[in-house]
């Protein structure tokens, strides 16, 4: 919804970016695949967490892979990942106010609302981007141990 006219990056680029990638598993874009068949059905990506100690993953699935709970799995293996991996204290999530779906995988992995905000893209973005209403929504490392116990 920030793209009025979706992203501007052609399939050649994205797979130069792919292919080109060095670095730790949190310096790259990851491919989301098909555990069976192992077969692409979208993108995510690992964060470094800040000065806050606040790490900020996220998923992004081709649309013929939508409801499915593909975005759910894919969501609890990198909060997993980001709190046995880095010393983050709050996996964070910010989900547009308008995208329903993923608002509720947030709610569906433990993430808890704690907010809203507005993202403006920086000045050069400004003519093919819109501003971006979108939720806060946060875990815990505390809760993510004690959902763990259940």
């Amino acid at each position: 919804m920030g793209f009025r006219r979706g992203l501007p990056v052609t399939h050649d680029e994205l797979k130069r970016t792919l292919s080109g990638q060095r670095g730790s598993e949190f310096d790259r874009l990851l491919v989301v695949q098909l555990k069976a068949t192992r077969q692409a059905i979208g993108a995510c990506k690992l964060s470094r967490p800040n000065e806050k100690g606040i790490a900020e993953p996220d998923v992004k699935l081709l649309p013929q892979f939508w409801g499915h709970e593909y975005g759910i799995e894919a969501w609890r293996g990198l909060i997993d990942y980001q709190f046995t991996h880095t010393d983050c204290c709050v996996v964070q999530a910010t989900p547009n106010m308008g995208n329903m779906a993923s608002i509720k995988i947030q709610e569906a992995v433990g993430l808890v609302r704690i907010g809203k905000a507005v993202h403006r893209f920086p000045e050069h973005m400004q003519s093919y981007t819109t501003p971006v209403h979108h939720y806060v929504y946060r875990l815990n490392r505390a809760d993510w141990k004690q959902s763990r116990t259940k």
